[in-house]
């Protein structure tokens, strides 16, 4: 009886944990797209895509897979070629955005354009930093 009793209170436990980090997730998600809207969607558009032949898409689930890549990039800005052929273009560093508004980006771009959300813990953005 008291085992029941106790998994029957740890399955509540862990259904409420995993309900608040599914929250947590969506709240960092839609605040990633407001920190987007502000600092990315001038040149990769607000659909990921880019401005056209100018600008990388940000719609390559192989590429939004890639923590390291994608926290380095925000951080330290990357040099790219254009779509249309021409000189290789420099996103700049955003190292000026908290290690939340990088994480958020980084959760909001690969939930909506890849394959699975993405987290990146503040304390791995400050590590890399």
């Amino acid at each position: 009886m008291k085992f029941r009793v106790l998994t029957a209170l740890l399955l509540a436990a862990f259904s409420l944990e995993s309900a608040a980090s599914e929250q947590e997730t969506r709240d960092l998600v839609g605040f990633g797209a407001l920190t987007f809207a502000d600092n990315c969607k001038k040149c990769h558009q607000i659909d990921g895509y880019g401005e056209e032949a100018l600008y990388p898409s940000l719609r390559d689930p192989a590429l939004l897979a890639n923590k390291k890549l994608l926290v380095e990039t925000l951080l330290h800005g990357r040099s790219a070629p254009r779509r249309n052929g021409g000189e290789e273009e420099l996103m700049p560093a955003l190292e000026f955005l908290t290690d939340r508004e990088i994480s958020a980006i980084i959760a909001f771009i690969s939930n909506t354009w890849g394959d699975e959300v993405v987290l990146v813990s503040e304390e791995e953005i400050k590590a890399a930093r």
